[in-house]
């Protein structure tokens, strides 16, 4: 599979309608786009974002939700998954 890559000032990233498909994506979805080493990872905010409703201005819950996104960072898969 290959994909063309364009540059745009926008914030989207558009996708092939087949692509969107296999990720079981619809247009306007909202994901996080994450960069690791030469990949992009891309994770749905659909789900976090109905739990962040009522902690939308909680200083506690956004220092937690930033240490569990270092630790995802750092974590390393074993070889053996």
């Amino acid at each position: 599979m290959s994909i063309r890559i364009k540059r745009s000032n926008e914030n989207a990233i558009f996708l092939p309608a087949w692509l969107m498909s296999l990720l079981n994506l619809s247009e306007g979805s909202e994901v996080k786009a994450i960069i690791e080493n030469q990949s992009l990872r891309l994770a749905r905010l659909d789900q976090f974002l109905k739990l962040r409703g009522a902690l939308a201005n909680d200083q506690a819950f956004d220092e937690a939700m930033e240490h569990m996104e270092r630790a995802w960072q750092q974590w390393i898969v074993p070889e053996s998954v």
